[in-house]
């Protein structure tokens, strides 16, 4: 089993002006995620909630654990939130 702790944050640069593109500095969008790879399969575990991602996108919300348009920590925050409705 392989343990990844993930540091959540919003984008903290620049966007050209489209800064409504990210989302608000807020603690819903400040937290840590934990990525787990075991036996071939692939999670991602975050406030209180997991679900089974790829191996795509674990290596993806492990190099770039920033949330803003497009990104796949914001992909995988909006999963986590749908799952728990």
């Amino acid at each position: 089993m392989n343990l990844r702790l993930i540091e959540i944050t919003p984008l903290n640069q620049d966007l050209g002006g489209l800064e409504t593109l990210r989302p608000p500095q807020t603690s819903e969008y400040n937290y840590t995620a934990i990525a787990i790879e075991e036996n071939g399969k692939f999670y991602y575990w975050a406030k209180g909630r997991g679900i089974e991602i790829t191996p795509r996108e674990y290596e993806l919300v492990i190099n770039n654990p920033k949330l803003y348009y497009f990104s796949t920590a914001l992909r995988l925050h909006n999963r986590l939130k749908k799952e728990a409705k």
